[in-house]
């Protein structure tokens, strides 16, 4: 029988379905620890750079793709566009345990098609992030944000594939009451991820117990054009990605900038569930 660490308890505790006030609180009082450190990042990180310099200006992170396609390097263009996307944190219909939804992309898209990715899109004129981000989420999934929480935001990355500069927003919310209705044009399947799966990401002795949840190498092949002479060519990559079970048992991977602010994510969940284990919150 395996052993349950301190760790592993206090988190089965905080991610269940009573716990989402709890969760969102605890999140956001990790964020804004990290908001007075003068780096504005944790002084180490599991899988991130392990310098205090930010892994977006840096190109430090592990899980940034190689080469220029879809390179996440800052700083960006000064007229890049602005976007913003949503971890929506919640009870699953089933497990009851706190999750997040991401989509899957249809392939037939000229940008990212057939990636996995964090609802969102681009920021209109007038609006806040968070406004375009939770208009974003109910475009694309069909359902409106019954916000319980707004926990705080993760570090902006640059796009160089897209040539957008994206926010990243964390909310809180209830159990959504009925089915995904996702726009085809945007969105080829729901997925439904558990947080507590990113608690032992990068960790070489995580438990192999579920939810599976781990880094591997990738490899892509891309075609391109030449602009001056036509030319078509083809391009190969490597990267790391996030493999992981879906809350429906799936396999299911991402990479990219998603991965990137999944990790960033992780760390945090991480962060939460220790302090939540020192604090009187109990």
């Amino acid at each position: 029988m395996p052993v349950v660490s301190a760790r592993d308890r206090a988190a089965e505790q905080l991610f269940a379905a009573e716990s989402i006030k709890t969760f969102g609180s605890v999140v956001a009082q990790v964020l804004a620890q990290r908001s007075g450190n003068q780096t504005g990042k944790f002084p180490s990180g599991r899988f991130l750079n392990r310098s205090t310099r930010s892994p977006r200006a840096s190109g430090g992170s592990k899980l940034a793709p190689r080469l220029s396609y879809g390179r996440h390097r800052g700083p960006a263009r000064s007229d890049s566009r602005r976007a913003a996307v949503v971890i929506v944190v919640y009870p699953h219909r089933q497990t009851g345990r706190l999750c997040l939804t991401l989509t899957r992309r249809p392939k037939a898209l000229s940008h990212h098609g057939g990636q996995v990715c964090l609802p969102g899109g681009q920021i209109e004129s007038g609006e806040s992030s968070l406004q375009a981000a939770l208009r974003e989420y109910h475009e694309e999934l069909g359902l409106p944000v019954q916000v319980i929480d707004v926990v705080g935001c993760l570090s902006p990355i640059y796009v160089f594939a897209s040539d957008n500069l994206v926010e990243t927003q964390i909310v809180t919310t209830q159990c959504p009451t009925t089915q995904w209705r996702p726009d085809p044009v945007e969105v080829d399947e729901v997925i439904e991820m558990p947080v507590e799966c990113l608690l032992h990401l990068g960790e070489s002795d995580a438990p192999h117990s579920p939810p599976h949840c781990t880094l591997i190498d990738q490899k892509k092949q891309r075609i391109g054009k030449s602009q001056g002479s036509g030319e078509v060519f083809q391009y190969r990559f490597g990267h790391r990605a996030i493999e992981f079970d879906d809350c429906l048992g799936r396999r299911q991977d991402v990479w990219g900038a998603t991965a990137m602010l999944l990790g960033e994510f992780a760390e945090i969940v991480s962060r939460a569930v220790e302090h939540w284990m020192r604090s009187d919150v109990r």
